[in-house]
Parts: structure tokens; C-alpha cells; sequence
């Protein structure tokens, strides 16, 4: 994910000035060619340090973690390098490298490939860890969202809300801000992926590859809860979409509300959904299995090939994307499962949450199929005649029993 002719900006936190040397005579001779245009920064003290990443913007971080510089070795001086990663993690989030003496002072901390532990004086991992952080785009895709979306809130709030301010003046602060922050979300989903250079329907605007199975989820899950839609993995690697509406899940945060809500559920329904194609090639998907089974004739194709589609009422296709596989929704295969055991991480490990309109679209297609109701199909061979949309063909009706009405119509004795 690096691109050409990039120049990036690394700062190097070590209290060593002779370590800091290494690293840096190191990484300009070990890393790759496209990640080797590296301007370095450097800073002795982690209080400056402290201070600078809060002025200025860097693409990774090599961080020590004892400080060293005021004498023997404290609690406090164990801590400065963890306090630094706290500010950095305060004001912009980018790539950090851990490169240490104490490696288990940090270690809990790791991320890989994003935040990084490497001892020190290992030198092949120091420059396999900063390849890795610079490779990896983070930075870049941060500032490119943070500046669109600070552009986009200050017209918002010129163009939009000083304009009609009047009508929200008299509004409670606290309701005021759920407002804009409502107005200036729906704002951004309308209009972001087209300014980013995507088109509203997930498709790249600049003749890229599409992306249209990234439109549909939410990774991670938003909300800190189990909620409607929410695409779980299980312990045994089956994968599973909740159904239950979101006002049954809904709980209020303990740690936020006084009197926290628990959700009005005691159990949660969920859709089994299937992997179209497993890594043998076969499939868990019954009608998948089906064709992929038989000689592929047009008759199994015929059964199988609806079930991606809209105007069926059993199935709900999921693209691949990232970890999750091509998934086939099956409502017929629909369980209830204790809402304690769903919301156990240990049990059901929640991957995403399907985004707006498909959130309602797999709900609204799960109502079609349980609410249903099969009656006999209506007769409308006579009234589509009448119409001309039909013939009479004269082999379906015997001559001794037909007569003509006055209409001209053929009918029955």
C-alpha cells in the first residue's frame, strides 16, 4: 500500500543517542527499496518526544520504553516510553514500534502488525517491523479521512447550521448536538465515498477494482452490545446472522448511565449462513451442493442461480470480505440460542454488522419468509384473454363443449 515517491516521516524516541544512530544506519541500509525514503526525527527525551507528537504528524513511531537518562531504573522511568504511546494514541493513532530492553513492560500491548514489541539489538526484527508499519498505508488513509472529514464538519457548520441557526437556538445543548451530530452523519454517508472517490453504490469512480462487499459491513461492530444483524463466528467456525430486532438487544453502557436498560431478550433468533464454497470445493449450502453435485445441468443451475437473487424469499447472499467468505443466508435454518450464550465472546465472536440499507433489507427479507402465507394460485387465464394478453389455444378445450358467448369469447357447457 506504499505509493511512489513518498518521503516518510519516522521519529526515533531513545534516551541512547548512540542507539539511535544504529537504528537509523540500520534501516537505511536493511529496508526495501519502496519504503527506503525515510526522513528521520529524533528525540532524546520522552517529554519533548511527549510534546512534538502532539504538534506534529509522523507515518511511525520507534519508541523506547525505559528512560534511562535521570539515573537508576523507577517505576516511573519503566513507565515513560508506555506514557508516550498513551499520547500518541490520544491525538493521532499511527504505527508504533516498541524497540526495548524490556519488552515485557510492553508486551500486553502488541498489535502486530501495528504496534510492535522487538527487543533490542535485533536488528532484522526492528527493520521487518518498520516495513511492515509503512507498508501498511495507515498513516496515509488516516490523514486523508481525518482531513475530509474535519473539512466536511467545518462546511457543515457554516453552510448548514449557521444559516438556521434560529430554529436550533432554543434546543437543549445535550439534544442539539444529536442534531448535528444525526445531520452531519447522514451527510457524510451520502456524500464521503463519492468525494473519496467512490461511487454510492461501492464502486470505484477512478476505474479501480470494485468494492462493493466493503459498502456492506461495519468491521468492527459499532456498538458495544449485541445488536440486529451482527455477523458471528462460532467456536466452530459456523457462521451465524442475528435477527432479532435491535430494540430487544439494546443495553445501556453500566459504566455511562447510573440505572443501566438490559435488553428486553432472553434469547436471540439467528440465520445459519453458509460458505458458497469451501477451501475442497464443496459447499455447506444445500442448494449449492446440489448443483455442484450433479452434472451442473441446466435444471440444478435453475435452482441454485435464484437463490442469489431478490425475488426468493429463503435465501440472502453476503459477498466475501476480508475474513468473512461468500456466505448464503438460509431462513430456513434459524435458531433461538440463550442471549447469554450469543453475547459470550467465548462462544460467538461478533465480526461485523451489516451497514444500512442492507442491515433492513436482510430483516425485511427474513419478515417476507416467516410471514408469509400460501394460498392457491388464482386462475387469471380468463381475464388476461379478455385483455389479449392470452390466446385461446384449441387443443386445451374440447370442440363438443364449447359455445360462444355473446362477447365473441369462447366458454364452457
Amino acid at each position: 500500500m506504499t505509493a511512489a515517491g513518498v518521503t516518510y516521516r519516522v521519529l526515533i524516541v531513545d534516551d541512547d543517542p548512540e542507539m539511535i544512530a544504529r537504528v537509523r544506519e540500520v534501516l537505511q541500509e536493511d529496508l526495501p527499496e519502496d519504503v527506503k525514503n525515510i526522513d528521520f526525527h529524533t528525540e532524546e527525551l520522552f517529554t519533548d518526544a511527549h510534546d512534538r507528537l502532539t504538534r506534529e504528524d509522523f507515518d511511525l513511531v520507534i519508541l523506547d520504553v525505559r528512560d534511562t537518562s535521570s539515573g537508576s531504573p523507577t517505576t516511573e522511568i519503566e513507565a515513560r516510553g508506555r506514557e508516550v504511546y498513551e499520547a500518541i494514541a490520544r491525538t493521532r493513532w499511527l504505527p508504533v514500534v516498541f524497540f526495548t530492553g524490556v519488552p515485557q513492560q510492553v508486551r500486553e500491548l502488541e498489535a502486530p502488525p501495528l504496534v510492535r514489541v522487538v527487543t533490542k539489538n535485533d536488528w532484522t526484527g526492528i527493520s521487518t517491523a518498520v516495513t511492515i508499519g509503512l507498508r501498511s498505508g495507515v498513516s496515509g488513509l488516516r490523514r486523508r479521512i481525518t482531513e475530509f472529514v474535519e473539512d466536511k464538519t467545518r462546511a457543515f457548520l457554516r453552510r448548514t447550521v449557521a444559516p438556521h441557526w434560529e430554529q436550533f437556538v432554543s434546543a437543549d445543548q445535550d439534544d442539539l448536538a444529536m442534531i448535528i451530530v444525526n445531520r452531519l452523519a447522514a451527510e457524510l454517508k451520502e456524500n464521503a465515498l463519492n468525494e473519496l472517490g467512490y461511487r454510492a453504490d461501492g464502486f470505484s469512480t477512478t476505474g479501480t477494482e470494485p468494492v462493493q462487499a466493503a459498502r456492506l459491513y461495519l468491521m468492527p461492530t459499532v456498538t458495544r452490545h449485541l445488536t440486529a444483524t451482527d455477523l458471528l463466528v462460532d467456536v466452530n467456525g459456523d457462521w451465524w446472522v442475528v435477527l432479532t430486532p435491535a430494540c430487544d438487544l439494546y443495553e445501556d453502557d453500566p459504566e455511562k448511565v447510573e440505572k443501566p436498560r438490559t435488553a428486553k431478550a432472553q434469547y436471540g433468533r439467528v440465520a445459519k449462513a453458509d460458505r458458497v464454497l469451501s477451501e475442497d470445493g464443496s459447499s455447506e449450502s444445500p442448494v449449492i451442493m446440489q448443483w455442484l453435485e450433479s452434472s451442473r445441468s441446466g435444471k440444478d443451475k435453475s435452482v441454485a442461480k435464484p437463490a442469489f437473487g431478490d425475488n426468493q424469499n429463503r435465501y440472502r447472499y453476503l459477498p466475501a470480505f476480508l475474513e468473512i467468505p461468500d456466505l448464503l443466508v438460509d431462513f430456513e435454518n434459524v435458531m433461538s440460542v440463550p442471549l447469554r450464550d450469543l453475547s459470550a465472546e467465548s462462544k460467538y465472536r461478533r465480526v461485523a454488522t451489516l451497514d444500512s440499507p442492507f442491515s433492513e433489507a436482510m430483516l425485511n427479507a427474513y419478515s417476507r419468509s416467516v410471514g408469509r402465507i400460501g394460498i392457491p394460485d388464482i386462475d387469471t387465464f380468463g381475464i388476461q384473454l379478455k385483455l389479449g394478453l392470452e390466446k385461446l389455444k384449441a387443443q386445451s378445450v374440447p370442440a363438443q363443449s364449447q359455445g360462444t358467448a355473446r362477447n365473441g369469447e369462447a366458454v364452457m357447457d
